[in-house]
């Protein structure tokens, strides 16, 4: 099938003259997950990891992805002509100089410039115009080509109350508008998803697992501007935007909107976020920065704080019914890695205000927990028995918090001493990693090899990132603070800010044999401040127990047993209320102390 799509993709590629095509996995928003319309990659390639990019020419088809993917694109690209070409540098866009290598002089490549950010395109042509290859704008290539593609997402938008976010969108405004003034500027212009919601406090479905609204907001002192759909909104948050000054224009007119709106203005933009389409239809002078509101809404306020807690709570009890219901049920019965992440979604509906997963539960099994974003096929996933290891990875979208959680679990029998050293690494690294007290200016860079450091000693590692950001009902994966070991993503440069959300999940994989993480979401806060300026700690949000029977004792130190003693303490007290008495039972026993 998809060498079938290659061959058609070609041919259009012959008629319009192209010798190469790039498709990326990102939407017009650069975002990271996108609605099924924008899946174009995942189409004419079979891999539907979220990150990669395809390359195809008249003989080549190439994606590029990182190691966290490379063995779901030898399952999902098995018999097709795709090639895997495996990243050296996470996220790096490696795939435009191998591709400009190739290409003799004056080609023609094709890129749909909704989906190419204004940086990008600076970046290609800096490669391209030495050779004098041409870089040109596809928008219709695809529409002939892939039958049956999924419509975009209409469905309703609502009001995301202040209880829960605890800044009005009229507040917010404000701060945009103290921002035009600050630059000496008339305009600000937003495209990314989840910087959207946040400013207006409004949620749907667009996207899944992710409570976006696809949509454009360009700002100025006097309106805000979402471009989106009319219908979408009842009376009652179309009066509250109205209140707000926000009028709401058809998502398909940004092109000319723009150019009207913006004539002779000058325009505050992100470089990495706007889109080569829309840099293009502006008509005023473009100032470049980034995104201001990417950093409002990391910094989370006390509400969000207390409601994500909340969150949080519900969360863990959701986790606690799972696994002790999961111990008992293997007893005597088998299940599948597919039905298991069913039944985990079933105990978390249960929870209040639940308003679905936050990503696609990863319930690796033995051999397949080594696949970092492994996904259990409904058919032909393996049956999960009471022995050997598990990985389970999942998360929740409530009205009031979003969750991200790692555990990996033992289910029977005797682990191996490399099982047991592996575990306990990786745990000592996320222990090291969260009680760390560090100066303000520390970068995602610095901070993340401390959750290595103790696989490092032993010449272990494992090949992606230790955290990323989290929002607050909104994107599990929340740009941009994170620990990365790599300089060439936010994750990597930026420093950490006060009251900000981050997961901390080191790992350790064996190919074939077994896959280990341990991740919790922990929020920043300032610990001391002192003659060298504030320095930095980590408060875990997170609450399940973590697994002790596959900790080497020989290699676990006694600070590290009483922090893990305190934070098991922790979360009993705070879920026990809130269990059976048979649960709770289970529960006191998981989280008895070393």
């Amino acid at each position: 099938m998809i060498n079938e799509q290659l061959t058609g993709l070609r041919s259009a590629m012959r008629e319009q003259g192209l010798d190469a095509v790039i498709f990326p996995s990102n939407d017009p928003h650069q975002s990271e997950y996108v609605a099924d319309y924008w899946k174009i990659r995942a189409h004419f390639s079979g891999f539907h990891g979220s990150a990669g990019t395809l390359v195809v020419t008249q003989n080549e088809a190439a994606l590029w992805t990182d190691s966290r993917y490379f063995l779901e694109v030898e399952q999902d690209c098995q018999g097709t002509e795709v090639t895997l070409h495996k990243q050296t540098i996470p996220h790096a866009p490696e795939h435009v100089k191998w591709l400009c290598d190739l290409l003799p002089k004056g080609s023609i490549i094709g890129h749909d410039y909704r989906l190419l950010s204004y940086g990008m395109k600076e970046y290609i042509d800096s490669f391209i115009q030495p050779k004098s290859i041409q870089l040109v704008d596809i928008p219709d290539l695809v529409e002939g080509l892939w039958n049956n593609r999924p419509e975009p997402q209409r469905a309703p938008i609502v009001d995301h109350p202040v209880d829960y976010c605890g800044e009005s969108r009229e507040t917010k405004i404000a701060r945009v508008h103290q921002l035009l003034e600050k630059e000496n500027a008339d305009c600000l212009f937003i495209s990314r998803l989840d910087e959207i919601v946040w400013l207006l406090n409004i949620r749907s479905t667009d996207v899944d697992f992710t409570p976006l609204v696809t949509g454009y907001v360009l700002v100025n002192s006097e309106q805000t501007y979402l471009f989106s759909s009319h219908d979408r909104f009842d009376a009652a948050l179309l009066e509250a935007m109205e209140q707000a000054n926000v009028s709401i224009l058809p998502y398909e007119a940004i092109a000319s909107s723009l150019h009207e709106l913006t004539q002779s203005k000058k325009v505050i933009a992100d470089r990495d976020s706007l889109n080569y389409a829309c840099y293009a239809s502006i008509a005023g002078e473009l100032i470049y920065q980034p995104s201001a509101l990417g950093t409002w809404k990391t910094v989370k306020n006390s509400v969000e704080i207390e409601n994500t807690k909340n969150g949080m709570l519900k969360d863990g009890v959701a986790l606690v019914k799972f696994f002790h219901w999961l111990e008992a049920y293997l007893e005597n019965n088998t299940i599948s890695e597919y039905e298991l992440g069913k039944k985990l979604e079933s105990f978390r509906k249960e929870q209040p205000l639940y308003r679905g997963e936050s990503f696609a539960a990863i319930v690796g099994y033995q051999g397949n927990g080594a696949i970092i974003h492994y996904t259990a096929p409904e058919n032909g996933s393996a049956t999960i028995r009471n022995e050997g290891i598990l990985l389970l990875d999942s998360g929740a979208q409530y009205e009031n918090a979003t969750t991200d959680i790692t555990r990996t679990i033992w289910l029977g029998g005797i682990p191996s001493n490399a099982i047991k050293k592996a575990y306990t690494l990786v745990l000592k690294g996320y222990i090291a990693l969260e009680t760390l007290q560090f100066p303000k200016s520390l970068t995602g860079m610095q901070l993340d090899s401390f959750a290595r450091m103790h696989l490092w000693q032993h010449g272990l590692d494992y090949g992606h990132g230790t955290g990323h950001g989290i929002g607050a009902y909104s994107m599990v994966h929340e740009p941009g603070q994170g620990f990365s070991a790599s300089g060439t993503n936010t994750r990597g440069t930026l420093t950490h800010l006060p009251q900000q959300f981050t997961s901390i999940e080191p790992g350790f994989y064996q190919t074939g044999a077994f896959g280990i993480r341990t991740e919790n979401i922990v929020v920043s806060k300032v610990v001391e401040e002192t003659s060298f300026g504030e320095f930095l700690g980590f408060e875990a949000l997170t609450l399940c127990p973590i697994e002790t029977r596959l900790i080497d004792d020989s290699l676990f130190t006694q600070a590290e047993k009483d922090w893990l003693n305190n934070y098991h303490a922790r979360v009993f007290d705070t879920l026990k209320t809130s269990l059976s008495a048979e649960e709770s039972a289970w529960l006191k026993e998981r989280c008895n102390p070393l």
